[in-house]
């Protein structure tokens, strides 16, 4: 009977492993440095345009741009080294990509700091929908990164899925995380630059985790290294499991947040529909933000009580403490799409 650790292995390989493969795959992660001048320069050149086109697509609220940033940002590649070079027994190496990932980071917020000083456009940190999509992190992006991290580590090993990288750069979501702190710290705004590091804190460790998984899944730390080394890795897989834990405690809670205003969004949404039933009106707009339920509903004649929408609420158990009604008023001949 095979060894099934050594099945899972060939199958996440694809098949034996390809040393030219591998000797590429250090190349690019920063593992092996054999021309620092292209292979930095290429680095931070990319990462710094890269970093200006994410915080333009940021300040101008263009899915598109910042996606175009992504594809172009490099910032993985150190990452990935990290764990490639803890699994394989190379602590200084582990030690060289993580000053070229924690100098990008510092890269990054400081191009963002400065195109967001400059930039044409005010970026309203409060409204802003780039913004906020990376300001407020959930578990789902955890599950996200972890995924990519997972994908990541077998398209820097395997030559044959080179098509899943422009998908990871997406996916994996680095730069414009780092662009955003830029822009609230520039503005002032602490908490959405806290809530944008937290994003990509979750993004770097989920990575860590998935790739010194699948890496070690490969065989590439099978052979026996030095002591330094065996004390390396280890010290290395205690901070990512720290880690990541830290980081999905508040991505937890926050989602749990999310879940519970969904459940009461419903819950307001069924006792308004219910309370209008009777009426010869309709619901055009509910919004339900903190204790204050906002309506506009549409139609003629007398409108039903506020206070039966309390108790239909009340009954519900979504507690408000101010209910707001916009009434527009329609012909009751007039047309209802």
């Amino acid at each position: 009977m095979k060894n099934p650790l050594l099945a899972l292995a060939r199958l996440l390989r694809g098949g034996d492993l390809d040393r030219a493969a591998l000797t590429e795959a250090c190349r690019s992660s920063f593992v092996k440095v054999a021309d620092p001048i292209e292979q930095y320069s290429s680095f931070f050149l990319r990462l710094a345009l890269s970093a200006v086109i994410a915080t333009g697509g940021v300040a101008a609220g263009s899915p598109a741009v910042v996606i175009g940033a992504m594809l172009i940002a490099p910032l993985m590649s150190p990452m990935l080294g990290t764990a490639l070079a803890i699994v394989t027994g190379r602590p200084r190496a582990a030690i060289r990509t993580l000053l070229v990932t924690a100098t990008g980071v510092a890269l990054a917020i400081g191009v963002a700091i400065v195109v967001s000083a400059v930039v044409p456009i005010s970026v309203n940190t409060a409204t802003n929908q780039e913004v906020l999509a990376r300001t407020s992190p959930r578990l789902v992006d955890l599950v996200v990164a972890h995924a990519s991290g997972l994908m990541a580590a077998l398209a820097l090993i395997r030559d044959d899925i080179p098509d899943a990288a422009p998908g990871i750069a997406i996916s994996a979501s680095i730069v414009p995380p780092l662009c955003v702190v830029g822009i609230a710290l520039q503005s002032g705004d602490l908490a959405s630059a806290a809530g944008a590091m937290l994003l990509f804190g979750a993004n770097f460790f989920s990575i860590q985790v998935m790739c010194c998984i699948a890496f070690a899944a490969m065989g590439l730390g099978a052979r026996a290294y030095s002591e330094g080394a065996e004390r390396a890795r280890k010290l290395w897989y205690t901070v990512v499991v720290i880690g990541a834990l830290a980081v999905a405690v508040p991505l937890t809670l926050a989602s749990k947040d999310v879940i519970e205003q969904a459940a009461r969004q419903r819950a307001a949404t069924g006792a308004t529909l219910s309370w209008l039933d009777t009426s010869d009106y309709r619901l055009r707009e509910i919004d339900l933000d903190e204790d204050v339920l906002s309506l506009e509903i549409a139609g003629s004649g007398r409108a039903p009580s506020k206070s039966q929408l309390a108790d239909l609420l009340s009954q519900a158990d979504v507690s408000v403490g101010e209910i707001r009604i916009a009434t527009v008023v329609e012909s009751r001949f007039s047309v209802r799409k």
